[in-house]
């Protein structure tokens, strides 16, 4: 049985691969942003590794 973050590790690799393939033909091309662009859309923070998670609460 396949966990779920394998899972998604899977359909990453495959939907990169997809990309690779569209660069290859030259139906999709990848740019620099220009300074102008980086102004208007700045990086993001990067999440903490637990963001996603939640959290199991005991009873007792």
């Amino acid at each position: 049985m396949i966990s779920q973050a394998e899972r998604a590790a899977e359909q990453r690799r495959a939907k990169l691969e997809l990309v690779r393939q569209q660069v290859e033909e030259g139906s999709l091309t990848i740019r620099k942003m220009t300074p102008e662009e980086r102004k208007l859309y700045p990086p993001r923070p990067a999440k903490s590794r637990d963001a996603g998670r939640r959290r199991i609460r005991e009873r007792g």
